[in-house]
């Protein structure tokens, strides 16, 4: 195998802004779908590997004792979504939640990561969300992008 086919390096647009959601504080990974949703909480460190058509991110959280490992087809992420809504459970009203959506082959999303503990209390913390818009904005500055061949570009008309 060649070095090129395996490295940590981003070699895309969207593996940079994959690799920098942990230094924005977006640290929870939400993955699921239909009945079923799991949590994946911390810091973790990304590898990306494969050639260019077949792209992987792999990453890994715990250690011998127990450890999560999600390898995700980043040549497969069709679109982002930078999303800023209300928080979707009743219990907390008035409250809003912050992520980015990798939207799959069939336009759903297939793994999100939001911002875990936004609120102080009452009171949003604005580090946070300023965090959140720099990421949104180094990235396209929109609410959806569409993903070719790894670049971030405005939906298509």
């Amino acid at each position: 195998m060649s070095t090129s086919a395996y490295t940590s390096k981003p070699a895309s647009e969207l593996e940079r802004l994959i690799a920098d959601l942990p230094r924005s504080g977006l640290q929870a990974f939400i993955f699921g779908g239909g009945c079923w949703v799991a949590h994946l909480d911390g810091v973790t460190t990304h590898l990306f590997r494969g050639p260019a058509d077949q792209r992987w991110w792999h990453f890994e959280l715990g250690d011998d004792t127990a450890r999560w490992t999600m390898d995700v087809r980043v040549d497969e992420i069709t679109g982002v979504r930078f999303g800023r809504g209300p928080y979707p459970f009743p219990s907390f009203p008035g409250r809003e939640i912050l992520g980015v959506d990798f939207l799959g082959p069939d336009g759903e999303d297939s793994l999100g990561c939001w911002v875990p503990d936004l609120y102080d209390g009452e009171r949003i913390r604005l580090e946070r969300l300023q965090a959140w818009q720099a990421l949104r904005e180094r990235y396209g500055n929109r609410d959806e992008s569409r993903v070719d061949r790894g670049r971030l570009l405005p939906p298509a008309a």
